[in-house]
């Protein structure tokens, strides 16, 4: 059965304006909306799913534990990133973990700014079983809905986190940085443990305070000199993985 169902009719609805902050994140509570079947679902998997949403007008609603909301469609497409609106949205926890309790193979984000180069990464490294991301304080927000939405869901089962590079350099991970101007990595054979594989911002790479940290690798390319961060990304954490 439905535990607690509501519906809500107008923009001044005390509950309504709280979902449309949650457009934007609620960092304080890691909580953000979700949108569309399989976000959904994905959260649900990882006990991640708070409550439901639903437009006014859906002939059928699965019976839930969770609370659940029935939008008047002006509301629900007004709380919708996407112009195709779609069958049901919810709403989403992710708590951040402590720089201290993640694995010994991670993925630091160094002031990435687009939140679909980030949601993709975050997919990355699920896929390539790495332990943990961690985000730059001055990277984009983990609950902005472009970078959920690119996840495909993979934040509900990454451990993520936000913090400095110099903690992690404290802690005792070893740090490659990735840059231009690096070694070839593939001349690297043996993988030191633990550490940090660190991708820079999309404009001017890693910062400047966090190149005294680490040791600069690059991929050996032909006929270009740079590839889009997300890409990048992906072609070190396989050859990382494989290593």
């Amino acid at each position: 059965m439905i535990m607690s169902m509501r519906v809500i009719e107008s923009k001044e609805n005390r509950t309504y304006k709280d979902l449309i902050r949650l457009k934007k994140g609620d960092s304080e509570n890691g909580r953000f909306l979700l949108e569309g079947e399989d976000l959904v679902e994905e959260a649900k998997r990882g006990n991640s799913l708070c409550a439901l949403l639903y437009p006014e007008g859906t002939k059928h609603i699965p019976e839930t534990n969770l609370p659940t909301y029935i939008l008047k469609e002006g509301l629900y497409r007004e709380l919708a990133n996407y112009r195709s609106l779609p069958p049901l949205m919810g709403i989403g926890e992710k708590k951040l973990t402590p720089l201290d309790k993640l694995g010994k193979r991670l993925i630091y984000l160094d002031r990435i700014q687009d939140p679909g180069n980030a949601g993709t990464m975050m997919r990355t490294a699920l896929s390539f079983s790495y332990d943990g991301l961690v985000l730059s304080p001055d990277s984009v927000s983990l609950y902005n809905s472009k970078c959920v939405q690119s996840s495909k869901g993979a934040l509900f089962s990454l451990p993520i986190a936000r913090g400095e590079l110099s903690t992690l350099h404290d802690l005792g991970y070893h740090i490659f940085l990735t840059t231009l101007d690096g070694e070839d990595e593939s001349k690297i054979k043996e993988l030191p443990t633990p550490f940090v594989l660190v991708f820079g911002n999309e404009g001017q790479g890693v910062s400047k305070k966090n190149m005294a940290y680490g040791e600069k690798l690059r991929i050996e390319m032909s006929g270009i000199d740079s590839l889009n961060v997300a890409v990048a990304a992906g072609i070190f954490m396989y050859r990382f993985q494989r290593r």
